[in-house]
């Protein structure tokens, strides 16, 4: 039973809005921070239909009621929070990432793309390895860290 005796949930419950409330409240930072800092192009992720600063006048004030009202109903439930482990996060991308490199290698996967050019299949037969190189001592240092202490700030 829930933490709450005034609103009384069982366990399934309490974890459904949990997740509900938990996955509202990362969408709602995400759209914040989009607008106060907007996107950053990339040299591969170009970001589409942007939000105007006329846009987030509007927007914000909404957006700190909704985040209110949604700080205000976790606490009346007596919700407990979610933990997101942030490093194991990148660690998990950045392994997926880095299979995905040899899946773009001409001997595998881009193979079922069509006849790769010999030059390119030979470019990428010498690049790709030192890619993924560096992207696994970025993988050695994420998994070496020792753990922070966890922050307060959201």
């Amino acid at each position: 039973m829930s933490a709450n005796p005034k609103l009384p949930l069982n366990e399934p419950q309490e974890r459904r809005l949990t997740v509900a409330f938990a996955t509202l409240e990362k969408q709602l930072q995400a759209l914040r921070e989009r607008l106060e800092h907007g996107p950053r192009d990339l040299r591969l992720n170009h970001y589409d239909d942007p939000l105007g600063v006329h846009e987030a006048e509007a927007l914000l004030p909404v957006i700190t009621e909704a985040e209110n009202r949604l700080r205000r109903m976790a606490d009346e439930l007596a919700l407990g929070a979610l933990t997101e482990p942030v490093r194991w996060a990148f660690v998990t991308g950045l392994e997926m990432a880095s299979i995905n490199l040899y899946d773009c290698r001409a001997e595998a996967g881009l193979s079922g793309c069509g006849k790769v050019a010999t030059a390119t299949a030979d470019y990428l037969e010498c690049e790709i390895p030192k890619l993924d190189a560096v992207i696994q001592s970025l993988l050695r240092l994420l998994q070496s860290a020792p753990p922070t202490q966890k922050s307060n700030q959201p």
